[in-house]
């Protein structure tokens, strides 16, 4: 897919990052989990994902194809400042109402407790394609890109994939399990999984 272009996204495509978002997680386990109703789901699920595109254009980058099929959130963290994060349940809440900001609370607690905090390094905490788009190798393009610009800068990432097919996907491109996992109640398992950059040409020997 070294054809496929690769943009940075702005504010003005905040709207569209987020319909990709709530499109491309709808039958995700963990959104699944997290709105078991799946009328609620596609009516909260542009709420639940507007925060994170926001944030993210603010202090990270969102990255994209030219024609907004696919979209990848990645966002620095500084360890040293880890623990100052926003209470997800309180943000949530007055959107969401409480069911679902109490189970968005017990998710983030679960997953803020396996996030590594040893060393700085990218966070990609959502990547998606339009269902209608899938196969067509975009997310992985994405990634690839990406990944290509942090070997070069010697920088880790870290991700939790949300099922077992992305996390096979994920360890293809570099990534590798850690030692937990981040387990919902009566819910899905994610795989927390780490990165160190590759040496140059590594990736995709």
């Amino acid at each position: 897919m070294s054809n496929v272009s690769i943009v940075r996204a702005d504010e003005a495509d905040a709207d569209e990052v987020t319909s990709v978002l709530s499109a491309g997680f709808h039958q995700d386990p963990v959104s699944g989990w997290l709105f078991p109703d799946e009328a609620d789901r596609v009516r909260l699920h542009p709420a639940f994902f507007r925060p994170f595109v926001e944030l993210t254009l603010a202090e990270g980058a969102i990255w994209t194809t030219p024609d907004r099929a696919a979209v990848a959130l990645w966002l620095p963290v500084d360890v040293t400042a880890h623990g100052d994060e926003p209470d997800l349940r309180s943000l949530y809440e007055p959107t969401l109402g409480a069911y679902h900001a109490e189970r968005i609370g017990a998710f983030d607690a679960r997953s803020s407790a396996n996030h590594p905090t040893h060393t700085n390094h990218q966070y990609l905490p959502f990547v998606a394609v339009r269902p209608e788009r899938l196969g067509e190798g975009l997310g992985t393009a994405l990634l690839t890109d990406r990944l290509d610009d942090l070997d070069r800068q010697g920088v880790p990432s870290y991700l939790e994939a949300s099922n077992e097919r992305s996390a096979k996907l994920y360890a293809r491109l570099g990534y590798a399990h850690l030692d937990v996992t981040t387990d919902l109640p009566d819910g899905p398992t994610l795989y927390p999984m780490w990165r160190d950059p590759a040496r140059s040409g590594a990736l995709r020997s």
